[in-house]
């Protein structure tokens, strides 16, 4: 978005990026790299390098025509968590487990290098391991990392309580 906006005021002005680089006071590579998406400039540079052009930037903002975005899992891996939820809920539902809770640092928002997705659920009375195990893997490659779906009982081995998880499915959303 900022490329676009840049270089429309730029080139509305029919001006070089040098001609606005000694407008504005920064420097044309700064400006070339702006242009070629290799650098993101700030809201401030970017008014400025706009204002250096006669224009104003202006900003709106409007409703949300659909729900917005889940924001409790923030991170990268917590977006792409997010985006592939139906899919997750239906791969845990064949394994036969119900009420997912995210621990770790997806669900406290860190998300580390190589952070691990620790998925809690309830599973049902004398079912084996190999379900959770599967399911385990089946996530890992949805997310591309590494996810250990446990028993929710077996969290505190991990150093996390109840109160560290957050809930998968939103409390508005009834479970499939």
């Amino acid at each position: 978005m900022a490329r676009t906006v840049l270089r429309r005021a730029r080139r509305e002005q029919r001006l070089t990026q040098r001609e606005l680089a000694e407008r504005s006071g920064i420097s044309q590579n700064v400006i070339a790299r702006y242009e070629s998406r290799q650098q993101q400039p700030s809201v401030a540079a970017l008014e400025r390098l706009v204002a250096a052009c006669g224009l104003e930037l202006g900003w709106t903002l409007t409703k949300r025509s659909g729900p917005g975005p889940d924001l409790r899992f923030p991170g990268p891996l917590g977006r792409r968590l997010t985006a592939q939820r139906e899919r997750i809920l239906q791969v845990l539902s064949e394994a036969g487990v119900s009420d997912p809770t995210i621990y770790g640092g997806v669900a406290d928002g860190s998300e580390p290098v190589g952070c691990t997705v620790y998925i809690a659920v309830t599973p049902p009375a004398g079912r084996d391991r190999i379900g959770l195990m599967v399911a385990s893997g089946h996530i890992s490659l949805m997310l591309g990392a590494p996810v250990r779906v446990l028993p929710r009982e077996e969290m505190l081995d991990y150093g996390y309580d109840a109160s560290d998880g957050v809930p998968l499915i939103p409390p508005s959303d009834p479970q499939p």
